[in-house]
């Protein structure tokens, strides 16, 4: 019987040497994988632009630990979907908040404690309103019990209050989803942030008009302007960043109009391909004019089922 495309393709990964990790201009990063012109990194998966970053994921800022998505925030620590904040810890689901712990949904607030859904306020201590000096004093005593105690005591407040049906920062237009930041015309997006026109993503940053993809986009173009998209049309697609018109492919960097490629760099017009770097009109991995490359897809896409537009 012969062997068809998938199989063919299947078999030229396998063959194939890959990297071990999937980073870009980095610099005294460890462990790290997923991470993009940062540096001082250590153990963080997915995160891009950030310095001085321990134990985290899907994260940009400075001197986070312990952090999932922290967009443009610093020096917070075990923070979940915290963005634009300083000097936090144990927050979840907060924005634009400062010296704020053990509290969720909070946007705006400064100097709380064990709050939950609470807006522009300050010196507050689990929902109630307090001086400074009582703050202070009921802050020093919070510091002195166990973390797992606070945890407790914000929990019992947490299933007092009613919640959002997700938790979304800054969106427009994303009637669904979860933790999803920055975006416009989402539909169904996950863990994503600043995302235009796509759907089904998760794992996913500065993208648009893309479909079905995960860990893709969101690793920077090297530049001050980290909000910039860096991926577009690009559909089926796991992992990678700063692709275009690609699809059906993994862990794909800089690369245009590729489709069934996994682990290439700075490709174009590749056809089931593996492993290969600054390379055009190449099917498995072979050289080809670009005459015999567009017959030779043509024909694939037959055998695929490809509708040719």
């Amino acid at each position: 019987m012969p062997i068809n495309f998938l199989q063919k393709y299947e078999q030229l990964k396998k063959s194939v040497p890959i990297p071990a990790v999937r980073v870009t201009q980095i610099e005294n990063c460890e462990m790290v994988d997923y991470t993009h012109f940062s540096k001082h990194c250590y153990q963080t998966f997915v995160v891009m632009a950030s310095e001085n970053i321990l134990y985290s994921t899907l994260s940009v800022g400075k001197n986070l630990v312990d952090c999932e998505l922290c967009i443009f925030s610093e020096l917070c620590y075990g923070c979940i979907q915290t963005s634009n904040s300083y000097g936090c810890s144990f927050t979840e689901d907060c924005d634009h908040c400062q010296d704020c712990h053990f509290c969720i949904g909070c946007n705006n607030c400064q100097n709380c404690f064990g709050c939950v859904a609470l807006t522009n306020k300050q010196y507050c201590f689990f929902n109630k309103q307090y001086t400074q000096i009582e703050y202070g004093q009921k802050l020093q005593a919070a510091k002195k019990e166990a973390v797992a105690a606070n945890h407790k005591k914000i929990k019992a407040l947490f299933i007092t209050i009613p919640q959002p049906q997700s938790r979304q920062h800054n969106n427009k237009n994303c009637p669904y989803g979860d933790y999803l930041n920055n975006s416009k015309n989402v539909y169904w997006g996950f863990n994503t942030f600043f995302a235009e026109d796509s759907g089904y993503l998760f794992n996913c940053g500065t993208i648009r008009n893309s479909w079905d993809n995960t860990f893709t986009g969101g690793g920077g173009s090297g530049t001050n302007n980290i909000t910039a998209i860096t991926d577009e049309l690009v559909y089926g697609m796991v992992g990678g960043a700063n692709n275009y018109a690609c699809s059906f492919s993994e862990y794909l960097n800089y690369c245009r109009d590729c489709h069934y490629c996994a682990s290439c760099q700075n490709c174009q017009d590749c056809f089931g391909c593996a492993g290969l770097s600054k390379k055009q009109y190449c099917v498995f991995n072979n050289q080809l004019t670009k005459e015999e490359y567009e017959k030779a897809v043509s024909e694939i896409k037959k055998e695929l089922g490809w509708k040719i537009v």
